[in-house]
């Protein structure tokens, strides 16, 4: 259980202000309070440009996991130190302002989940904000390159971390479709053109993080909660595009962190072990 509102703000207040000190001590680890707006689609991948190597990984197993998103990035470099610099956290974005309405109302969604326990929301430049979320412009993120963890998740109150747990993570900041028309059995958007800004905004994440070298990926349900999006449509949208030739081979380990409640099989996490049943990338 998360501590209680007035214990939230005492942290979040502490981790904004802490973040500066924590990235300078981390510099020469990779940490930065810098970002990187990304206005467009980025290109594709392309195996055969000696400016961005495939990897060449073999095909592994996704993962499907009931954790905080930066508990699994943290548990990834435990299980293996090679992936430190090389791990990416989808940040389930608000594109209104940074980190949504978190200071404002001490929320406690993944996107802010990620600001109580890191230096995320001081790469979250306000100038960024806000960028359309569907439409001409819609395509189009941040990515945190150095975003230092040093706190443990909510349900652990957010303790600081020993200097020596601290991890070191890039963070993918992609906005869903926000509360789009459904069909009136609310399995998929109204307006077609609804899907193809949800499929380029998920390609956006995949080549952010592989343009960018970080070859483990922690995802998550992009938009299904507040967002009301679809979950089965988005699980659906996130594996395919994965499978698709483009990315073969890009990531080492892909793992969907999806915080959630048993829900008698129709939760999100259900929804998103039931799709990606089998499947490797």
């Amino acid at each position: 259980m998360a501590p209680d509102i007035k214990a939230r703000r005492i942290i979040a207040k502490n981790t904004i202000d802490r973040s500066p000190a924590i990235v300078a001590e981390h510099k020469q680890q990779g940490a930065s309070a810098d970002s990187i707006f990304v206005r467009n689609q980025l290109p594709a991948l392309n195996a055969l440009d000696p400016k961005s190597p495939n990897p060449g990984h073999a095909p592994s197993a996704i993962e499907i996991i009931n954790s905080d998103s930066l508990t699994a990035a943290r548990n990834i470099i435990a299980s293996d130190p090679a992936a430190t610099g090389h791990v990416a956290v989808l940040n389930l974005a608000s594109d209104i302002l940074p980190a949504g309405p978190w200071l404002q109302l001490m929320t406690t969604t993944q996107e802010e989940a990620l600001c109580y326990s890191s230096t995320l929301y001081i790469t979250l430049k306000e100038s960024y904000y806000p960028w359309p979320n569907l439409g001409e412009g819609c395509v189009a993120g941040v990515f945190s390159p150095g975003v230092v963890i040093f706190r443990d998740d909510l349900d652990h109150d957010c303790m600081e971390l020993p200097i020596t747990e601290r991890r070191i993570v890039s963070v993918l900041t992609v906005a869903a479709p926000a509360r789009p028309d459904l069909t009136p059995d609310k399995q998929a958007f109204s307006q077609p053109s609804t899907l193809t800004y949800l499929q380029e905004k998920i390609r956006l994440v995949y080549r952010m993080a592989a343009h960018n070298g970080q070859q483990n990926l922690v995802l998550g349900a992009m938009g299904c909660g507040a967002y009301g999006c679809p979950s089965r449509l988005v699980a659906t949208q996130m594996r395919d595009i994965l499978l698709e030739p483009e990315f073969r081979g890009w990531f080492k380990k892909v793992v969907f962190a999806i915080y959630s409640r048993p829900s008698n099989g129709s939760g999100n996490f259900e929804i998103f072990e039931d799709v990606f049943k089998g499947v490797q990338v």
